[in-house]
């Protein structure tokens, strides 16, 4: 099923062979304001023909704003549970009674279908199918509406259907006017290719069954269109069946599919099709807590890709960065004046990733969202404006243009090597980093990531398995271990005592977070508030403890460290008593730190 919106222009054109039923699915909408849902029979040059619950009626072409035209969906006639015919509803419906079992639930998937089938030309399509049982309102708010997105111009998609069983047995179906067709990303037409269908499944209640089912279809699976998926077959609700299934020609070969999964698949084959697949019955649900590895990482997971073959997707990797590093006498301008004044390299990497952290607009459009492969450097440049892949690209110009090698990282996704490692699709590598290379040192830089330190590697990505593109070749390496974690905050104190029981404080703090708003604010702060900050905290040793001074070191607004060195003086006391005062008020120095790094000491912390 497709649906299709036509805009009314003064172009002529003839429509015809729409069948007229009971039921209107057809939307007019005139220029007036007014919308009629109808049956369209004929559009001429001069007038549009449609059939209405009040008969035959025409309007002239000029007061038509729009139209949109649809087809009847599967089981569009079912009006009360005795019209259903279909098998795999009436078995999803017969396990209602198990609700029993899971009484706290805000909902219970019935049954939950996944299923690729792909055509001896690579084209292919995805179906998901989901029935629900809705026992709460959280229930009834987490299934108010669904979505579904694709890219364009290779992918399209549709609702097959979507109808609701309420408690007294009445069968309501999709409304098209519930129906959004969007393009999320459409305020940056570089990137304007992801595709959004919103729906609304009708008459949602408390103790209502939804079922509903979309598609995807592929015009092509290749190692440069990347088709991939992961399933975890758990969830926080309760899953009564969960199947996922692959079809696809033999002549594609037993290398078409790729996958890392927690069980060997079913395999049936025939002279035509291969057939694998998954499922599981009966899974209990699971609350996900603070700080919980990710689900994948510990319930059943099938990690699956199409097509893959690693060696044209890393020519082609290659390809295109050198396609994209055309460079215009604009932008060699630019570069030239922009690290003015910088003689070693160092710093003028230094001057181009603050330039391009700080200063540049970035649209916060993931590259799986929009396209893998980077624009033409020239275009970015002209445009002001760029996605996380493209200021990598443009990085690297920049730094090539002032005798810096740097390759582009795509780092993977997944956080399990071994499923990267046998499912190495190019839609798993998401994450676009920088690697500058300056006197054999590696330095990582990830400059759409704003106020995050050069040479810091994302969380995402530390440890991870990457593409290393260069426009010389590429490889697949691990990236390093990361020296800091950027979500952590480390206090390290080193504590002094003198003879007479004075005590001089040293604090190392070392600072990291990708988002500032979440752990460190990196932001400019007035030496007045600082001092007045420090100095509350000198103070937490004693009523009399005085801040004698301190100092900062760091680049601005994007240090990865900042030492912060206290020098306290504290009332005249016995050595012993000191150390005991001391040990007992650090713990009040320790503020929103994730882990505390405390050297050795005699007396311990009560």
């Amino acid at each position: 099923m497709r649906n299709f919106v036509i805009i009314i222009g003064t172009v002529s054109f003839l429509l015809f062979g729409f069948a007229v039923s009971a039921t209107f699915r057809d939307m007019l909408f005139l220029r007036n304001g007014e919308e009629l849902r109808c049956n369209i029979s004929k559009i001429t040059h001069k007038q549009i023909y449609i059939e209405t619950a009040d008969g035959q009626i025409s309007f002239p072409i000029e007061d038509v704003l729009r139209i949109t035209l649809t087809h009847p969906r599967p089981g569009d006639n079912w009006k009360t549970l005795e019209d259903i015919d279909d098998s795999l509803l009436i078995k999803s419906l017969e396990d209602v009674n198990s609700i029993a079992t899971y009484p706290n639930a805000s909902y219970i998937i019935l049954n939950h279908d996944i299923h690729y089938r792909f055509n001896p030309d690579s084209s292919g399509r995805y179906t998901e199918r989901l029935t629900v049982l809705i026992l709460t309102e959280r229930g009834k708010s987490l299934f108010a509406t669904n979505s579904f997105y694709f890219l364009a111009p290779w992918q399209h998609g549709d609702v097959d259907f979507c109808r609701t069983i309420t408690g007294d047995a009445n069968v309501f179906h999709l409304n098209d006017a519930a129906l959004e067709f969007s393009e999320p990303e459409q305020y940056y037409p570089q990137y304007n290719f992801l595709r959004r269908i919103k729906f609304a499944p009708p008459q949602i209640s408390i103790g209502a069954i939804i079922d509903y089912q979309y598609h995807i279809d592929y015009d092509i699976a290749d190692p440069v269109h990347p088709i991939a998926s992961t399933v975890i077959f758990g969830g926080d609700e309760p899953i009564l069946h969960r199947e996922f299934i692959v079809e696809y020609p033999a002549s594609l070969g037993d290398k078409f599919v790729r996958h890392s999964s927690f069980a060997v698949p079913e395999r049936t084959e025939d002279s035509n099709m291969i057939r694998i697949a998954w499922q599981q019955d009966d899974i209990e649900p699971f609350i996900s807590e603070p700080w919980t590895a990710p689900l994948q990482m510990f319930l059943p997971t099938v990690w699956i890709g199409f097509c893959i073959d690693e060696a044209k997707m890393l020519r082609a990797l290659t390809d295109s960065l050198k396609k994209s590093l055309d460079g215009s006498p604009e932008l060699d301008h630019f570069t030239d004046s922009l690290v003015t004044g910088y003689s070693g390299k160092r710093e003028a990497l230094l001057k181009i990733y603050e330039y391009l952290n700080l200063s540049y607009r970035k649209a916060n459009i993931p590259i799986a969202h929009s396209r893998l492969f980077p624009r033409r450097v020239s275009d970015i440049f002209n445009d002001g404006i760029a996605n996380s892949l493209d200021i990598c690209a443009l990085m690297i110009y920049m730094l090539q243009r002032v005798g810096i090698d740097g390759k582009l990282l795509y780092c993977s996704s997944i956080l399990d090597r071994a499923a990267i490692s046998d499912v190495p699709s190019l839609a798993y590598f998401s994450t676009p980093l920088i690697v500058a290379q300056i006197d054999g040192e590696n330095i990582f830089c990830a400059p759409q990531m704003k106020y995050v330190p050069s040479n810091i590697i994302p969380t995402e990505c530390d440890g991870q398995v990457s593409l290393w593109v260069g426009t010389d070749g590429a490889q697949m390496v691990n990236l390093p271990i990361n020296k800091q974690d950027i979500y952590a905050q480390t206090d390290t104190f080193r504590i002094d005592f003198a003879q007479n029981g004075d005590a001089n404080v040293e604090i190392e703090r070392e600072y990291g977070a990708k988002s500032g708003a979440h752990m460190r604010a990196y932001r400019e702060i007035r030496k007045e508030q600082l001092d007045r900050e420090l100095q509350t905290k000198a103070g937490s040793f004693h009523p009399g403890t005085k801040l004698d001074g301190y100092m900062l070191t760091g680049i601005g607004s994007l240090d990865s460290m900042i030492m912060l060195n206290m020098n306290l003086s504290v009332p005249q006391l016995a050595q012993t008593a000191g150390k005991k005062l001391i040990a007992f008020q650090i713990p009040e120095l320790i503020y929103s730190s994730t882990s505390v790094s405390i050297p050795e000491r005699e007396t311990p912390i009560w």
